[in-house]
């Protein structure tokens, strides 16, 4: 077993609270083994009172990244500030011990201070082929230096040869709110099922079809778990036609690693159709933009996709209606991309709207970013506090 990044990954926010709720007293602290990516985005990215949702996980497979977070509550302050240092002791499947130390750290806290903090250390865990299979134990003893009391906290994660996807779960449904609960095992059978339904969506969709955002969607997952890189490219191997076209943008824009498994004609086929990776972009411009941004926040649950659908309705400031747009005689090409930058917002707006009802969180980072003054752009700030029924003094830039 062995840690990534060497043994830290510094959160990019500092300590920030995220329940205001009573919590009790004393020095105490807990530990969530989790395939989250977006731990460090919840604490930072959404306000004290919106606790945020950390799924924990019970079972994992070789080369499957997953973190050790660390929570803890009544520390006392000096100055604004926090010392923490501890340790955190992994049993494996043996018996044997590893101790990893958490070295000393003083920490500005920000926020409300009597809240829940996270440590900001993140252990990142992967199990490798020669690591004995079975139960892993995960036991931490976290220290207030000021105070002089020691908190402890304990999990387990259970290390297998492989984790089968249940009986009759539907794989596309598994993934489509996989920052909820991460599935890798999903991964290859949701494919398939995309593949499967490929004719059907074409049918219905006509010239307007576009597959991008539904491969977005396993562009990030296979990011996220490259341990599944291997599988899919023997899946893409089984392939034909435009089924293994399609696999092939997938493998060739996750990593250098994953183009490997495309010939040097496949390539440049894929170059002569997307000159760039179209899963990145800094700004979204487009419709089919924002669906990719959904696609990445759906399988990552992070902050950046929803700011970039936040920021793309600053196009209301250069957009022409549909209703204006029927007005004009002889449209222009500048008519016409006034008007796709209308159709962007509108887009943005309902698609916010729509997808707040079953993922809070969206609101959170946009709440959240909208009391901070994040979104600087006017036209974005007011569409988007709209979009999420939002009556707040906007501050000014």
């Amino acid at each position: 077993m062995k840690r990534l990044l060497n043994s830290i990954l510094i959160l990019t926010a500092i300590l920030t609270t995220i329940c205001t709720a009573e919590t009790p007293s004393g020095f105490s602290a807990k530990i969530f083994p989790t395939k989250a990516v977006n731990t460090g985005d919840q604490f930072a990215g959404i306000l004290p009172n919106r606790p945020p949702f950390i799924p924990t996980v019970e079972k994992v497979t070789c080369g499957e990244p997953f973190e050790i977070a660390i929570f803890f509550i009544g520390a006392k302050i000096q100055n604004g500030t926090v010392e923490l240092s501890g340790k955190l002791i992994v049993t494996n499947a043996e018996g044997k011990k590893k101790e990893i130390p958490l070295d000393s750290k003083i920490t500005k806290l920000s926020g409300d201070t009597a809240g829940v903090f996270l440590f900001p250390k993140m252990l990142k865990i992967l199990f490798e082929h020669s690591d004995p299979k079975g139960k892993y134990t995960f036991d931490l003893e976290l220290t207030d230096r000021i105070s002089g009391k020691t908190a402890k906290g304990s999990a387990s994660v259970k290390y297998l040869e492989k984790v089968e996807p249940e009986p009759e779960a539907k794989a596309i449904e598994k993934i489509a709110n996989y920052y909820r609960n991460p599935c890798p095992e999903y991964i290859i059978p949701a494919f398939k099922d995309f593949l499967a339904n490929l004719p059907k969506q074409k049918a219905k969709e006509k010239n307007n079809f576009n597959p991008l955002p539904q491969l977005a969607i396993f562009y990030f997952l296979l990011k996220e778990n490259p341990q599944c890189v291997p599988a899919f490219a023997e899946l893409f191997k089984t392939l034909h036609n435009e089924e293994k076209y399609l696999a092939a943008v997938v493998l060739n824009f996750v990593s250098e690693s994953s183009a490997k498994a495309l010939n040097a004609n496949q390539r440049n086929a894929i170059k002569k159709q997307l000159r760039a990776d179209p899963f990145q972009f800094e700004k979204a411009v487009l419709p089919w933009h924002l669906d990719i941004c959904w696609a990445e926040f759906f399988v990552r649950g992070t902050k950046a996709p929803v700011m970039k659908i936040v920021n793309a309705m600053s196009l209301a400031k250069d957009s022409v209606s549909i209703a204006d747009y029927k007005k004009i005689a002889a449209p222009s090409k500048e008519d016409q991309r006034k008007l796709m930058n209308g159709l962007t917002v509108m887009a943005a707006q309902w698609s916010m709207k729509s997808l707040i009802k079953q993922h809070p969180l969206i609101r959170w980072y946009v709440e959240a970013a909208l009391v901070r003054g994040e979104v600087k752009e006017p036209f974005a700030a007011a569409l988007s506090a709209k979009t999420i029924g939002m009556n707040i003094k906007l501050k000014k830039e």
